[in-house]
């Protein structure tokens, strides 16, 4: 890696319009130093997964080869004989499997309260994560993401909430997040990823965009001065004093389109000396800046006074208790390629930590190695034997014809002898002269080269270490197969991605817990949690921010009950209570998840609301026509 000379970098050429504004907007040059060299650290394994990719989606012969010293593309190479190359994509075919294995599989997330009394209260947090997950199409993120995760060995999401022009609305949101445009912390060793110290992505946006998320009525003109050399010129201008790598291999200052501006957002854990404060009147732990010692000295002070007054013994009051201590937070700095930081803080989030949510696998000595990347030679060596195979065909006499030049006719030419020996119902007449052959044809026999049997050699071996098996991708059974002997083939090829998948499901849970912070965060008013296909009550449907801001839960993810087979059981145990008396049929509707249920129910409860106005009119008319006497008489009875 090349060193950074950021002295001429950090101050562009352009002029800063007044005193006020050079105030507003600091430079760190520190930080931008450790985001670019964590960004540089990841360059190899971006590379890898650029390959992983490569192989994935088609382009299986763009790998680099030297032939005579010149280094070409394996594609230019075989085009360069005359060749076409061939190439059978296996890996794209195992991905989508495990894929359709995930999708089959669906859960959704469930929560449990940790206080016994406030298990009620789980149901409706449930709902609400529930309610992100339709509100931001999350089925069908994870399987994108789960795609990335299989290819490159990383998946990240970024949990936020504010404003998204496409709904037109304020929300918790959910966003996938490239790999290309992430860096971390390059000292992690621990496979749940607690020990990242920094985290952040890299944003291209248009300066409108920019101009609207972090400029004030102080320093928007100045953000437009930072942005105003963001053209081809003023951007090499700057870089080349950055380092000596040519402008192409930069692509953490630069953007790719020079008509976008470069946003750099850094999360960092930082240390500052502070208070921990123990209030033993409310039983609450919080924490202050060290300039407010004396804040803390004069309640403390009048809380004697108080409680002298009313008796209470110095021993037993209730003050606060609070020692300085060294404070570990996440702070956050979105930074322009140049320095200047637009926007920084400490983490907003009740959380109390950054954004994203990620996950590497597998995670072994600070190495990536992906799902793909296990199979990627197999891949290599079965489109290398098909080429081979195709050489030796176009190789090969096909229909070779062998005629002795003594054998030719009078008055015909060798034209027209090959037109009459191709011909159908051609007639080719000669003199047999004794010790001349006669005309032949030869044929090759190409399939006794050995081409075919490595083939299925690679291909069983290409099922043995990526684990997914014919069954498992719904190829139809061999003849003699019993239906017990290929489900257990298809059990036992879903075990072989029982690591992978529960690593994702990690992240799931992980991202998913965040997300129900961020709600209850900012879910400051009451809400309808419209979910469609939900069993959920009708209390629970509805999400209030007085009960949920508090409530401390557990998350994980289940079997979702949105599944064909999960409502199926579902309604055959419900069935079997109804049948029973165990439960009523309004009970059956509201729990099942039966065809227009709300309908059949709505109908239930007004027919059951008709019946009983007509027997309390029933009963009034009973009563007038009894008259006084009769209630007289049924007094003393």
């Amino acid at each position: 890696m090349n060193d950074i000379n950021f002295s001429k970098r950090l101050f562009p050429s352009h002029k800063r319009s007044t005193k006020k504004q050079r105030q507003t907007i600091t430079k760190d040059v520190n930080v931008l130093y450790d985001a670019y060299y964590a960004w540089e650290s990841l360059r190899d394994f971006r590379e890898e997964a650029k390959r992983n990719a490569m192989y994935t989606f088609g382009n299986q012969w763009g790998d680099y080869v030297v032939v005579n010293g010149k280094k070409m593309r394996e594609e230019d190479y075989i085009k360069s004989q005359g060749k076409v190359p061939l190439k059978n994509n296996r890996v794209r075919s195992l991905v989508r499997s495990v894929l359709g294995q995930f999708s089959t599989n669906q859960t959704e997330p469930v929560c449990v309260a940790r206080d016994r009394d406030e298990q009620g209260l789980g149901e409706m947090m449930s709902a609400t994560v529930q309610y992100a997950y339709q509100r931001n199409r999350l089925w069908e993120l994870d399987r994108r993401n789960l795609e990335s995760f299989l290819v490159t060995g990383a998946a990240f999401f970024r949990t936020y909430y504010g404003w998204k022009d496409e709904p037109c609305m304020m929300d918790a949101w959910v966003d996938s997040v490239n790999y290309n445009k992430m860096f971390f912390d390059k000292y992690m060793d621990d496979p749940r990823h607690w020990d990242c110290t920094l985290i952040g992505q890299i944003h291209d946006l248009n300066v409108d965009d920019v101009i609207a998320q972090f400029a004030t009525p102080e320093n928007e003109d100045q953000i437009r001065d930072i942005y105003r050399a963001n053209t081809k010129e003023g951007i090499m201008t700057n870089v080349e004093n950055l380092t000596q790598r040519k402008l192409t291999e930069i692509d953490f200052f630069v953007p790719d389109d020079f008509n976008r501006c470069r946003v750099i957002e850094m999360w960092r854990k930082e240390t500052k000396r502070r208070i921990r404060v123990h209030d033993w009147l409310t039983g609450e732990y919080y924490k202050v800046e060290l300039n407010r010692k004396a804040e803390l000295d004069a309640t403390n002070e009048v809380r004697r006074q108080e409680q002298a007054a009313m008796g209470v013994a110095e021993e037993d009051m209730k003050l606060l208790e609070y020692q300085i201590f060294t404070d570990r937070y996440w702070y956050f700095r979105f930074m322009s390629p140049y320095g200047d930081i637009l926007k920084q803080g400490e983490t907003p989030y009740w959380h109390k930590s950054h954004p994203y949510s990620f996950k590497i696998y597998p995670f072994f000595n600070s190495e990536v190695h992906s799902f793909v990347s296990d199979f990627v030679d197999q891949q290599r060596y079965i489109n290398r034997l098909i080429t081979t195979q195709d050489f030796i065909m176009s190789a090969a006499a096909k229909g070779l014809l062998m005629f002795p030049e003594e054998c030719l006719p009078e008055g015909m030419s060798m034209e027209e002898i090959a037109d009459e020996w191709s011909a159908y119902n051609g007639i080719i007449y000669y003199k047999a002269k004794a010790g001349i052959p006669a005309p032949q044809q030869i044929v090759s026999n190409t399939s006794n080269s050995g081409v075919y049997d490595m083939l299925n050699v690679q291909l069983k071996l290409l099922e043995d270490i990526s684990g997914v098996s014919g069954a498992l991708q719904g190829q139809g059974a061999r003849s003699g197969t019993s239906g017990a002997l290929y489900a257990q083939q298809t059990q036992n090829g879903a075990i072989n991605l029982v690591d992978v998948m529960e690593s994702f499901r990690q992240l799931r849970e992980d991202r998913d817990l965040k997300l129900l912070k961020t709600q209850q965060q900012f879910y400051t008013d009451v809400r309808y949690l419209n979910i469609a296909g939900s069993n959920y009550s009708r209390q629970a449907s509805v999400y209030d921010p007085k009960k949920g801001r508090n409530v401390e839960v557990d998350l994980s993810l289940t079997e979702s009950t949105s599944s064909p087979a999960y409502r199926m059981l579902q309604n055959e145990f419900l069935m079997q209570l109804f049948d029973k008396g165990a439960i009523m049929v309004e009970e059956l509707l509201e729990i099942g998840q039966f065809p227009n249920a709300d309908k059949i129910l709505q109908r239930v409860q007004d027919r059951r609301k008709q019946m009983e106005e007509q027997q309390s009119q029933f009963a009034a008319q009973q009563e007038q026509m009894a008259g006084p006497g009769m209630q007289q008489q049924t007094m003393p009875m």
